[in-house]
Parts: structure tokens; sequence; C-alpha cells
């Protein structure tokens, strides 16, 4: 039997970063070598929260043209640059309404940047904050970056000087948390989970009823082998209202991990071979539940005919 959940990934929770107090010190932090890398993304999730909580950002788009952002960004969350590129190039050309040219120009400037075409990514950013009316915080933070790759500090630094003020502008506790746990987010996935620990304990702090924040506590626990920890945090958000499918499926992850990591295996029938009943009856008990609640995965529904008979 094949290694049929060698490839299973936990998924983790939402949020945003840590912002500097000036808008000096952030240009100072923003030139260090791979900061802005990593401040994009965070960026970007923030203000999607600024903007739809503010009413700063009115949707005009038609559904089909919403849908093709959707993708575009998606691709842009893969790096699949070249596919996002093609995306938004379709939205520009097809979408004619304030908001799609804005969202076409930011996308299409973000796909140039993952492809090293700074200054392309200069005029679509450009064009995006023209469309915004000088409000579109990733268009001006998309375009600094831009500004960085090509030398162009002291455009770049004013650009981040824009950031700051619009971000001041921001009183949503829950946006603020959510910027903290997507720091952790992209920390653990550079592999600096101290860091990611403490982002998140801070988004805990700031709004401790959101649930997704103890799954997503949760998974780095489990990326550290601590299923005991892990478990209680699962067991938390399931408490607190997170009592879905997809919850059900990363508890099921995290238990089929563990056993892989017992056993030293990711093939199914070794584990089914040396696992103990109990520890059998913990992973169907997570996979039955998850497919009452209509989880549908090939993988997982080998491994349950295998393990659970």
């Amino acid at each position: 039997m094949p290694a049929l959940l060698q490839g299973t990934v936990l998924q983790t929770g939402a949020g945003q970063p840590r912002l500097d107090k000036t808008g000096k010190q952030y240009a100072v932090n923003y030139l260090k070598p791979g900061y802005m890398n990593k401040q994009l993304i965070l960026i970007f999730l923030f203000f999607s929260i600024f903007t739809a909580r503010t009413g700063a950002q009115l949707i005009t788009m038609s559904n089909k043209c919403y849908d093709r952002v959707k993708l575009g960004n998606k691709q842009l969350d893969s790096t699949n640059f070249k596919s996002a590129l093609s995306t938004f190039d379709a939205v520009l050309a097809n979408c004619t309404t304030k908001d799609a040219k804005e969202q076409g120009n930011l996308g299409r400037a973000r796909a140039l940047n993952g492809l090293k075409r700074y200054d392309d990514a200069i005029a679509n950013a450009s064009a995006s904050i023209t469309a915004s009316k000088k409000s579109n915080v990733m268009a001006y933070y998309t375009r600094s970056f831009a500004y960085k790759k090509t030398g162009k500090l002291d455009s770049a630094r004013a650009d981040l000087e824009q950031v700051t003020a619009l971000t001041a502008k921001n009183k949503d506790v829950k946006a603020r948390a959510t910027m903290f746990a997507q720091l952790a987010d992209v920390d653990a996935s550079q592999g600096m989970l101290p860091e990611a620990r403490d982002n998140l304990a801070k988004a805990i702090q700031i709004d401790p009823n959101n649930p997704s924040f103890y799954v997503q506590r949760g998974d780095l626990a489990a990326r550290q082998n601590n299923y005991g920890e892990a478990f209680t945090d699962y067991d938390r958000a399931v408490s607190m209202g997170k009592a879905d499918a997809d919850m059900y499926q990363i508890r099921t992850n995290a238990r089929i991990r563990q056993m892989q990591h017992k056993y030293n295996t990711t093939n199914a029938s070794d584990l089914a071979r040396k696992m103990t009943a109990t520890e059998k009856e913990q992973v169907c008990k997570e996979l039955n539940k998850a497919s009452s609640l209509g989880m549908r995965n090939m993988q997982l529904d080998l491994f349950s005919t295998m393990i659970c008979k």
C-alpha cells in the first residue's frame, strides 16, 4: 500500500503583523533584508479586513469579475505568479468598474513583483492607488516593495509613511488581533516557531474569543509533536463553536501525524499493523465525525478502510 498520507498538510488559522509605532521606525525596519517579503502578505490581509469593516471599498464588480479577482489572489497566495498575471490581465481587459481597476492593477503589480518585473509593478501599483483615490494601503505597500528593489529608497520610505498613516485609522480590535495571528502563520511557515507562538499569544490576548486562534496554536503544537497541547487547543475551539467538517479534518490529520511520528512511517498498511486498538479508536473517532459532517477526502477514506474496520 503506498504512503497515502505523506503529503497531508495541517491547516492553520489567520491574522496579521506587528506595526511599529512611528513611520520612521517602520521605514528603517522595512529596509532590512527579508523584512518586506514577510510583511507584504500581512498588509494585504489586514487591509482586506480594514476596507471591509470601514466601508472604504464598495464592491461593484460583477460576479464574474469578482470570481476572477478571487482566483488571481488565490494564485498569488500559491506563488503562481505567471497564472496570476494572466488572470489579472483578464480582469483589466473585461471589467470596467472602479474597484475592478483598483484590484486588477493591484493584483497585476503583486504578480509582477513576484516575477521581478519591478518597474512594471510600480506602474500598476500606481494605477491602483489612483483608482482608490489614494486609499489602498496594499497598493502603497506593493509599490514600496518595488521601489526598494529598484533602489529608490526615498520613494519606498514615502510610501511606507502613507501605509503608517492609513493603518493608524484602524481602531478595530479584532482586526488587530488577526494581524498578530497572520504574522504567526508566516513565522511558522519560515520555521520561526517561538516567534509564531509569541505573536499568537498576543492575538489571543487581544481577542480571546476567536476559536481560529486556538486551532492555529494547536497546529503549532502538533507541528512540534506536542499532541497533548494540540488537542487541548482543538477541544477548546470545538467548545467555542468551531465544530465543522474542517475542524474535524484538522483533528484527523493531527491524529494521523501523531501515529506517523510515533511509528516512523507514512505507509498506511504499516500503521494499520502497528497501531494499538486505542490508537485506532482515537483516529477513527475523528475520521467518522469528519465524514458525518460532510468531509470528502479520498486519501482519508482509503486510510479509514484500512484502520477503521
